[in-house]
């Protein structure tokens, strides 16, 4: 199958975390096979550890890139959309060149490459880069220790029913990038719900802003309202034993329903403007190395949060193909002229 090859794209960069010898993790959590052996420092570095890096100095290494890798399967309308999707992220939400001092957690190699390879293709063929990446499949940040890459399969019923989410992939993915460089170059830890309840409001943003609808028109239903019995269990993935990603985030609904809801907390307890709300909740400006950053940033606990989550009530999904009581999250949906733009550049 002839691949499309496209112009390198000057970005920022993701390194997947907890990759060990014989497992390839991704950024939503999921295991794959791995395409490498273990790396050790020495091997891979220039030096033992990076030093700390200040997000709003240039990097002596500069930007680092992306290459696009875009097989013949996919539509021409989805290549060009693509290029413009891509485009307008790096320009609203640059990504911290402080990943270039990423390192794998378990070996302090570099596990960081630039450019940075995005493989797509539809669904309706087989991985085309099977030799160079086996394994490949569905969409996440992945990598092996020694490389990281991005992965979008675009499944072809996507095309067939001209659902939104083959391009809002595009946005979920590179959010987790952006959430890599502004958290983990800063040695601080969030809860799995805010990486994925994250990348999935940032995605319900953009088609919203650039298409016209988005899940916000439904107010994300289903949220489970059983899910939220125990809060809690949305720190982890369900690959660790919680529930993000699990039966009771379906599509990342209720990860993304905590975000939305912290969101109007903030605007309530601290008087804040919407847009200042969500980019405290989005971007999460922790000090380095924080203990308790939840606290340092939000003004207030995990645990006070969670129990501020009982307000919303259940209620009958109304849906055919969802048994069971949603939350009610109509209270929580953002303002419809709300941008990621108007997010990410106001006022600390």
């Amino acid at each position: 199958m002839k691949t499309i090859v496209l112009w390198p794209v000057v970005a920022g960069f993701l390194l997947v975390s907890g990759c060990s010898s014989g497992e390839m993790t991704t950024a939503d959590g999921e295991a794959g096979t791995s395409v490498g052996q273990e790396a050790t420092p020495s091997e891979n570095s220039d030096a033992e550890f990076a030093e700390p890096c200040d997000p709003s100095a240039p990097h002596p290494k500069g930007a680092f890139e992306f290459a696009p890798q875009v097989d013949e399967s996919l539509p021409q309308e989805w290549r060009t959309e693509f290029e413009v999707i891509l485009a307008n992220l790096q320009q609203v939400a640059p990504i911290s060149q402080c990943v270039h001092d990423s390192r794998d957690p378990d070996t302090g190699a570099l596990s960081v490459r630039s450019p940075m390879s995005i493989y797509a293709w539809n669904s309706a063929v087989d991985n085309p880069w099977s030799d160079e990446r086996p394994g490949m499949g569905g969409a996440s940040i992945s990598g092996d220790g020694f490389d990281t890459w991005m992965v979008l399969e675009i499944p072809q019923d996507e095309f067939e029913y001209d659902s939104l989410h083959r391009y809002s992939v595009v946005a979920h993915e590179y959010w987790h990038v952006y959430q890599r460089g502004a958290w983990d170059a800063q040695g601080v830890s969030w809860p799995d719900w805010m990486w994925e309840g994250g990348a999935k409001v940032v995605e319900e943003l953009y088609i919203a802003e650039h298409y016209g609808q988005s899940e916000f028109d439904q107010n994300l239903r289903p949220v489970i309202a059983t899910a939220l019995s125990n809060p809690a269990d949305f720190d982890r993935y369900e690959s660790d034993g919680g529930a993000v990603g699990g039966e009771s985030d379906i599509n990342y609904n209720t990860s993304a329903f905590m975000v939305l809801a912290l969101a109007a907390e903030l605007q309530d307890t601290l008087n804040i403007p919407e847009e200042e709300a969500f980019r405290l909740v989005l971007t999460a400006p922790a000090a380095p190395e924080s203990e308790t950053p939840f606290l340092d940033v939000f003004g207030m606990t995990p645990a006070e949060f969670y129990s501020s989550l009982s307000q919303y009530p259940a209620t009958e999904s109304g849906e055919d193909w969802f048994e069971g009581d949603v939350v009610d999250a109509s209270d929580v949906m953002p303002s419809n002229d709300l941008t990621l733009e108007r997010i990410l550049e106001s006022s600390p």
